[in-house]
């Protein structure tokens, strides 16, 4: 299991692909690092050569994070509860 924090599903509406746990990772929309993480994440993408349209996409993507952190939530990101610190740190599947 890849997210240890999360158990979800995921479907890429044009291709149809299925991702969970097992093989992606979710950060949610209020988490005051994942807009750092993008902007790393579309510096990297240009030095490996992404194209253009994914890393439009992912600079959208950011501005709708930003929206969403300045009209309705923002937190800091944290790992607190017996369960989350369980499967997170000790890899318990419950």
């Amino acid at each position: 299991m890849i997210d240890r924090k999360f158990k979800f599903v995921a479907v890429n509406p044009c291709k149809g692909n299925y991702y969970t746990e097992e093989n992606a990772v979710l950060f949610v929309a209020k988490d005051r690092a994942l807009i750092p993480a993008l902007l790393a994440y579309v510096a990297e993408c240009k030095t490996i050569g992404a194209n253009a349209e994914h890393i439009e996409s992912v600079d959208l993507l950011i501005d709708r994070v930003r929206e969403y952190q300045r009209n309705i939530e923002c937190a800091i990101p944290d790992t607190d509860t017996p369960c989350e610190i369980d499967r997170c740190i000790g890899g318990k599947d419950l």
